[in-house]
């Protein structure tokens, strides 16, 4: 019954959901940079062992910097989380087309960033969102559904690169995880209602009045 009950939360709750769908083809198509940046180092930009040493250097400080803004983060939220996630994979299109080692060393710093901060961001938002008595049951389904996309990912993304090459799985990750959210927001857009204005008539009290009235 524990196990249904978290099951049954994170069902029916639409920002779980949406997280879940950001993380995972985030996770699928964008984080998997020690195979993807390995592999353009080393090909496409004729760099070595030490060129790619120095990338995973540099993810390594931006991945400390973005833990670093996270922690300030007043009000993470899934929207938040899904902007990030899609400047990202903007920034990995950008990735697979440098020119160079040292365009790349420019680019990895920001993808780090955002990559750290939209992490604390939804960590935050998983941890928060669901009810004392439940949170560890729906942090279990959330496990669960991690190590699905973290078997699959890299054979996905391995098939990629064998298909489109290092600079191709590049931009096609970053496009489809920043078209996928973009669509998202836009017909999370479209669905939500506008709050709609009641005429009021001459002598109704609103506002901070009726609070006083009520009071």
């Amino acid at each position: 019954m524990s196990v249904r009950e978290g099951l049954a939360f994170f069902a029916r709750r639409p920002r779980l959901l949406a997280l879940a769908c950001v993380t995972g083809i985030s996770a699928v198509f964008g984080r998997n940079y020690g195979l993807t940046l390995a592999v353009l180092v080393t090909g496409p930009l004729a760099g070595g062992a030490g060129a790619f040493g120095t990338v995973s250097t540099v993810l390594a400080v931006g991945g400390i910097l973005g833990a670093v803004l996270g922690a300030r983060l007043r009000r993470p939220s899934v929207r938040l989380v899904g902007t990030l996630a899609a400047a990202g994979g903007l920034l990995q299109v950008a990735a697979g087309l440098s020119p160079s080692l040292a365009v790349l060393l420019v680019l990895v710093l920001p993808m780090a960033v955002v990559e750290s901060v939209s992490d604390t961001a939804g960590t935050a938002v998983l941890q928060t969102d669901p009810p004392a008595h439940l949170r560890g049951r729906v942090l279990g389904v959330w496990s669960s559904i991690g190590t699905v996309w973290g078997l699959g990912g890299p054979p996905a993304l391995g098939l990629l690169m064998e298909t489109a090459g290092a600079r191709g799985a590049l931009v096609t990750g970053g496009l489809l995880i920043a078209g996928t959210i973009g669509a998202g927001l836009v017909l999370r857009a479209r669905r939500t209602p506008e709050p709609v204005a009641l005429p009021s008539k001459p002598g109704d009290v609103v506002g901070q009045e009726a609070l006083r009235a009520a009071a």
